[in-house]
């Protein structure tokens, strides 16, 4: 019986083994939503009943499982629990189980594995209807220093440093405006070459100093570093219109996007109005891309820019200006096209989600049958990537294009190579790596270096400039340069089409070793030669090909080679013309030009092409202020480096490379070499440079006094370039009878006779010249001497006309002022005056100016000179006039004369002359004397008085070189020299009789005033108008005619001038002057107190901060680090435009020379002036040149000062660009020569 039993139960063992091992390898049944046979927690109905109580997900591949109940034995977890998975991207996974294992300690726990890897994704495991967050992602680095959030919260102008993935980047002045985002904000970063450095997607650090432009927070990079290239391209927020509503710090510089756009009108510039979906206005800024107006854009993306006080989204180019959101958003590459280090990594990528990007190597076009792009595509060679993208619903994008080539290695690229033969680089664009060579000079921003060695060809240059801020190099350091090779165009004029510079736009400078001896400089005249010729073949002169250039004959290609590099001008060195510019034109002595000028300059010679200019001709930029004329000498060589800008090459001194700058003893005439003959006709041109009433007194008293005594009263003067009554106002007035009149009243003051004008005031801004002048060409003559044939005068539009037998319709007109040939110029001006009883035409003319001609040394070749084709229209129109009234008159005698604006020899002046008969009288003059002008420091006549063939016969002739030479400081008057003849008008009448001519004679009654007519007195004290009377030689006493002109104000210090004024019934007017002169009663200015700052009240220094003091009181603060004594005075300036210390006024006296002396250092620049109410035009002096300190030591600066008149001045100091301790001052002393 107990074997039966055992026997029983051995065969029921065995068939539950089976069932058992049957049930654990059936499939488990999965239910909707992983929630068993229905029940929560519950698995499928074939499996022991067991509830789901918790999950906790362990790592990416491995889950842990509480049940109610212990696990049951042998049963396989599928049948247990329904598993999915749902990442936060919204992908629903549905992993298969691997294997499990039982806790032995506690059964009801099971821990699983599955083969779905959740590495660096997150999102939400559900077991049997019970969830488990998990996030596998990357942890965010943290930031290395302060978010842009932070940064932008901090005070403007402190340094800060961040750190962000670049979303855009533009170029604007010569600097890169990039804009970086973070999780927390966005900036715009500022710098020099960040575009050429970094890309959109890189993440780079930045450094430099907190600054906003019309509050657009910015920051001037002084320094960054690549943390990660192609680190991601962050994508645009997702924003409606009311996004720009919000604070500026969270608008400012973010990438977003805006759907469903309409794109009104345009309303200036590059500003357009445009409506989001919901009609909410904003503007776009299509300053980088084609925005159209009344057009409608799926989405516009782009950085929002703060511009001109308002918000703008700035689209960063055609791509981001989505039309048809139908069509797959183009691929884009990071790096974009450009050179690139071998082994670069390219990223592709769309701002369409999901859409897969095909590409080609080979320059085949791109299909789905291409390569898929799934990594960065690492570039060893040149090779163009051609790449489309496709998503499902969507039609593919257009076909994009991005060429690449491989940087040369570091070292490989020499200076010269980079300059090439030739005017452009054959590596622009280029990304060089440690170009060798030593700093020859440094500026702020930027430094020149040059080759140790030269190439051995003189068609390169072994010099060139580095554009990099904050630098740190020094003269003579050994240095490597990486950077990009720009071709960059400097400051010029508009429509020049200037050559540009070619420079290293500097990322990374390195110095290698200091104190080394500078390259040789290449000594022009001994080394090499400049060519005579501007080009030698201009036919078939190709300035882009290499293959024309020629350094040894062609100046413009001479000049060219030597670009950036170190060059000497031996001595002596001579002055051609007047500093202009902080620029000085000169030669060398020892080049023997033969074209010289008995002054020393160099007249300018015809040419048989266009390029009218002298080649040996150098430009060297001089000190601030430099005083300079023609024939002015350096006795030493002028040394420098090769820079251009404004249309020449110029010479940029390097340390002790401009030397003492001699007198050449050039001296202003104060005579003319005609004599005055009483039955000679004298008539002069002078062009008074833009002249009204509102110029500076010294300017009329100049003009004046070259009228009435250095040209000996001319008997016409034609004045070129008068201005209406109100000069540069705008106000529509033409009249310029006030101009005319302030000029004459000059005139009788400095002891000439009386003069008349005549003219026409032409129609309101229809002549050209300054906006608002209305200048004009017209005629004063002197009463006694010769009358206007007819006192009418035409109007503006009416042409005069000439008569039968060669009268005029009108006394004065124009001649054929609505003839198309004058547009936008002045309209020539005839009169005919009696000259003892015979008739004089005299033709006023201003033609059309040069502006518009290009420069010589620019890009197109041979340079054409297009204002010249008006001249010619002009002369023909000019010419015709003369012929016509040839054909009239009986032999007239016609005057032409003027400014213009053309050479005597040139076309335009000589088909008038061809045309009317006529004779140039400069001929008359050697040719060293055939100048009027200086321009670009070669001497030349502009002007010229063209007569009548037959009054060659007794013709005299004087050019006046009184102006063109000179500065002002040397008493030039305008920029034109006067010219002026003497002509034998053939059957005039000796004895003719003009009438009453003589004007009638003011006297003082105080006879001590007749000797003397000055009266000086102290402020404060009353002032009476002497008494005068006036008679005279027809109407007799007219004392009761006087009209007196007083302006004396008794209580300030200055020079006033009381007119007395009377004329007789023929018109004829009498004047007389009196100088009054209000003392000042303060101290003289030689007496200056408190100049060792040793008197302080109220934080001011006691005598000091007058009335021309625009600094902060602020900013004015005491030292106790003084040169001497306890004290001295802080000046702070910390930017680049300058603030005014002055001190209170004091007496000066007419004549007076001024020697100030200080004591100054620190780190800044400061010069001085002198402000003195009622002179120099604006009560302001010319200013000294600055002194540039740099963490100096004490020095001792001396300027001089010549007080103008009488009156009071205050002494100013003029400071910029401080910083550290800033500027300090003391031991200010005054010394009267």
């Amino acid at each position: 019986m107990e074997t039966c039993i055992k026997a029983g139960r051995k065969a029921l063992f065995i068939v539950l083994a089976v069932l058992l091992t049957v049930t654990a390898f059936s499939p488990s049944v999965m239910a909707n939503n992983g929630n068993g046979n229905g029940g929560q927690g519950e698995g499928s109905g074939e499996g022991p009943k067991r509830a789901v109580q918790e999950v906790t997900v362990l790592d990416e591949t491995n889950f842990e499982v509480e049940f109610d109940k212990t696990y049951p034995q042998g049963i396989a977890i599928e049948r247990m629990i329904d598993v999915s998975i749902t990442t936060s991207e919204g992908e629903e996974l549905q992993p298969e189980l691997t294997n499990y294992e039982v806790n032995a300690d506690n059964r009801s726990e099971v821990q699983v594995t599955h083969d779905a890897d959740l590495s660096e994704t997150a999102g939400e495991l559900d077991v049997n209807g019970v969830t488990a967050a998990f996030d596998f992602l990357p942890e965010e680095e943290e930031p290395a220093g302060p978010t842009i959030a932070d940064v932008r919260g901090e005070e403007l102008e402190t340094e800060q440093t961040l750190t962000g993935t670049v979303t855009a980047h533009f170029e604007e002045g010569g600097q890169t405006n990039m804009y970086v985002q973070d999780e927390t904000a966005a900036i715009l970063v500022r710098g020099s070459g960040l575009g050429d450095s970094y890309n959109i997607g890189d993440k780079v650090t930045f450094t430099g100093e907190l600054n906003e432009f019309r509050d657009m927070i910015q920051l001037l990079v002084e320094d960054s570093e690549l943390v990660e290239a192609s680190h991601g391209l962050i994508e645009p927020e997702m924003v409606d219109a009311s996004f720009f509503d919000q604070e500026m710090d969270d608008v400012q510089a973010k990438l977003i996007e805006i759907e469903d756009v309409s794109v009104l009108d345009n309303v200036g510039f590059n500003d357009f109005n445009a409506e989001d979906g919901a009609g909410n206005d904003f503007l776009v800024l299509g300053q980088f891309s084609d925005v159209m107006e009344n057009t409608s854009y799926d989405s516009i993306v782009g950085v929002v820019n703060y511009h001109f006080n308002e918000l703008k989204l700035m689209p960063r180019n055609n791509d981001d200006l989505i039309e048809d959101a139908s069509v797959t958003r183009p691929v884009r590459a990071a790096p974009e096209t450009g050179q690139v280090a071998a082994g670069t990594k390219v990223t592709l990528s769309s701002a369409t989600e999901e859409a897969e990007i095909y590409y080609t190597l080979d320059g085949s076009e791109p299909s789905e049958e291409a390569e898929l792009y799934t990594e960065p595509i690492v570039i060893d060679e040149a090779v163009t990537v051609k790449a489309v993208a496709v998503s499902d619903g969507l039609e593919p994008s257009e076909v994009r294009e991005f060429t690449y080539t491989i940087q040369p290695e570091a070292g490989d690229v020499q200076i010269y190579d980079i300059q090439g033969s030739s005017h452009i680089s054959p590596y622009e664009d280029t990304a060089v790596r440690e170009v060798p060579g030593i700093v020859t000079h440094t500026e702020n921003s930027a430094f020149y270096f040059q080759s140790e060695e030269s190439d051995g060809d003189v068609n390169t240059s072994e010099g060139i400039f580095v554009y990099l801020p904050n630098h740190g190099v020094s003269t003579g350091d050994e240095v490597h340069v990486s950077g990009t090779v720009t071709e960059w165009e400097e400051d010029g004029f508009d429509g020049n089409d200037d050559l540009t510079t070619t420079q290293i736009t500097g990322s990374e400078v390195q110095v290698v070793s200091e104190g080394n001896d500078l390259p040789d400089p290449i000594v022009i005249g001994e080394d090499r030669d400049i060519p005579e010729e501007l080009v030698a073949d201009p036919e078939s002169y190709d300035i882009y090909d290499p293959d024309t250039f020629d350094a040894e004959n062609n100046a413009l290609d001479f000049y060219e080679s030597l670009e950036g590099m170190l060059v000497e001008i031996p001595g002596q060195v001579t002055v051609t013309g007047p500093q202009k510019y902080d620029e000085l034109t000169v030669i060398s002595e020892e080049w023997d030009v033969e074209n010289r000028t008995d002054s020393g300059g160099v007249y300018l010679e015809e040419s048989e092409f266009d390029a009218e200019l002298n080649t040996e001709i150098m430009f060297v930029n001089a000190p601030r202020n430099t005083v300079a004329k023609t024939g002015d000498y350096f006795e030493e060589a002028v040394t420098g480096v090769m820079s251009y800008n404004f249309g020449n090459f110029k010479l940029e001194p390097v340390d002790g490379g401009f030397p003492e700058l001699m007198d050449g003893g050039n001296e202003r005439r104060d005579e003319t070499t005609i004599d005055f003959e009483e039955d000679k006709l004298t008539v002069a041109t002078y062009n008074v440079e833009n002249y009204y009433p509102g110029v500076s007194s010294e300017k009329t008293e100049r003009l004046a006094n070259s009228m009435a005594n250095e040209l000996d009263a001319p008997d016409i003067i034609t004045l070129v370039e008068v201005m209406d009554n109100d000069g540069t106002t705008d106000s529509g007035n033409t009249e310029a009878d006030e101009s005319y009149q302030t000029l004459i009243d000059e005139i009788r003051d400095q002891g000439g006779p009386q003069y008349a004008f005549t003219d026409v005031a032409p129609v309101d801004g229809m002549d050209g010249g300054i906006p608002g002048g209305n200048i004009r060409v017209g005629h004063i003559y002197r009463t006694d001497r010769v009358e206007l044939a007819d006192d009418s005068t035409a109007d503006a539009t009416e042409a005069v006309q000439i008569g039968e037998n060669g009268e005029l319709s009108h006394g004065t007109g124009f001649i054929d002022p609505e003839n198309e040939a004058f547009q936008n110029s002045r309209k020539p001006v005839v009169s005919e005056f009696i000259f003892k009883g015979e008739s004089v035409y005299v033709i006023g003319n201003h033609w059309n100016s040069k502006r518009g001609d290009l420069a010589p040394y620019g890009m197109e070749q041979p340079p054409v000179q297009g204002s010249r084709e008006q001249r010619m229209e002009i002369a023909e129109v000019v010419g015709g006039f003369v012929e016509e009234l040839n054909q009239k008159a009986d032999d007239p005698n016609v005057v032409v004369l003027g400014d213009f604006n053309d050479f005597p020899w040139s076309p335009p002046v000589e088909t008038m002359v061809e045309m009317g008969d006529l004779y140039n009288a400069i001929y008359e003059l050697p040719r060293s004397e055939q100048y009027t002008y200086n321009y670009n420091g070669s001497s030349q006549s502009l002007d010229s008085i063209v007569v009548s063939e037959h009054l060659q016969s007794g013709l005299d002739v004087d050019a006046m070189a009184i102006n063109s030479e000179f500065m002002e400081t040397h008493g030039r008057a305008s920029d034109h020299d006067p010219i002026m003849v003497q002509l034998e008008v053939p059957d005039i009448d000796p004895d003719y009789d003009m009438g009453d001519v003589t004007p009638p004679e003011i006297t003082f009654v105080d006879d001590e005033l007749n000797e003397n007519p000055r009266i000086e007195m102290t402020a404060g004290e009353e002032f009476t108008v002497p008494e005068v009377t006036a008679v005279d030689d027809v109407d007799g006493d007219i004392t009761d005619q006087v009209e007196v002109t007083n302006n004396v104000d008794p209580d300030s210090a200055g020079t006033y001038t009381v007119r007395y004024e009377a004329a007789d019934e023929a018109g004829n007017r009498g004047q007389l002057t009196l100088t009054v002169v209000v003392q000042s009663d303060a101290d003289a200015l030689e007496e200056l107190a408190n100049g060792s700052f040793e008197e302080w009240e109220d934080g001011l220094p006691v005598g000091w901060y007058g009335e021309a003091s625009n600094t902060a009181m602020s900013r004015v603060n005491q030292s106790d680090d003084s040169f001497d004594g306890e004290y001295a005075v802080q000046l702070e300036r910390d930017n680049t435009s300058h603030q005014r210390f002055t001190t209170e006024a004091y007496r000066m006296e007419e004549g007076a020379v001024y020697e100030v002396t200080f004591q100054v250092k620190g780190t800044g620049e400061i010069r001085n002036a002198m402000y003195a109410p009622g002179y120099h035009g604006n009560n302001y002096s010319n200013y000294s040149g600055y002194t540039v300190l740099e963490d100096s030591d004490w020095q001792e600066v001396t300027w001089e000062y010549e007080a103008p008149g009488n009156g009071e001045a205050e002494i100013i100091f003029s400071v910029r660009n401080t910083s550290g301790e800033h500027l300090l001052v003391d031991q200010v002393e005054v010394e009267k020569e």
